[in-house]
Order: structure tokens, then C-alpha cells, then sequence
């Protein structure tokens, strides 16, 4: 290996020390920053409407509230007693949907008279 080569090895390791670092503070420090400035559009009483929109849906979003996949399993997991009245509904019909698709499974023929 020659000089050349070891500070090439030399000027990608500094770069991926660099890089690490830019997004550490990114997840970090950036993310702070994000939420206080979507917070304080929100709280703002003359910004545009669409400015206060976006930033509530990004409040959200960061809160876990418009993550369809983790509101889907929290409500499969809630006691039945906890659920309100479309909670249940749509228990009852995903129960009924699953027993429909288990019976139809099972009902079906193994070949047919043409194989």
C-alpha cells in the first residue's frame, strides 16, 4: 500500500466520523428543534392555517397518533371493556371476517371431479 492509499483510508474514515456525527445530532438536537418549531406554529395566532395544519400532523405523527400500525395493535390489545362502541364494532366484524375465512378453509373440497 502506498502513502496515497493510506490517507485515502485516512479521509474515509474522517468522512464516515463526520457523517456519524451529522446524524447523531440530527436524531438528536434536530428533533428538538422540530417539535418546538411545529409546536410553536400551532401555538402561533397568525400563522396560515395550512403552516398550523402541517405542524399539528407532524405533532401527531411524532406522538405515534397517525401510525396506523401502532393505533391498530394498541386497539387489539385493549381489554373489551375499555373499547367504545365503533372499537367494538369493528372487533366483532375483524372476529367474524376471521371465522368466516377458518369455515370457508375448512369447507373446501380437497380436488375436484375434473383433476
Amino acid at each position: 500500500m502506498s502513502d496515497n492509499d493510506d490517507n485515502e483510508l485516512d479521509d474515509f474514515d474522517g468522512d464516515e466520523r463526520l457523517r456519524a456525527g451529522i446524524i447523531r445530532q440530527a436524531r438528536t438536537v434536530g428533533i428538538q428543534v422540530a417539535f418546538e418549531s411545529a409546536l410553536a406554529v400551532c401555538r402561533d395566532p397568525n400563522a396560515p392555517a395550512a403552516a398550523k395544519a402541517s405542524s399539528q400532523r407532524t405533532l401527531l405523527m411524532v406522538g405515534g397518533l397517525l401510525d396506523r400500525n401502532d393505533r391498530n395493535a394498541s386497539a387489539a390489545n385493549k381489554p373489551l371493556s375499555e373499547m367504545d362502541g365503533a372499537e367494538l364494532e369493528k372487533a366483532t366484524q375483524d372476529l367474524m371476517r376471521r371465522q368466516r375465512r377458518s369455515g370457508a378453509a375448512a369447507a373446501k373440497p380437497v380436488g375436484s371431479a375434473f383433476d
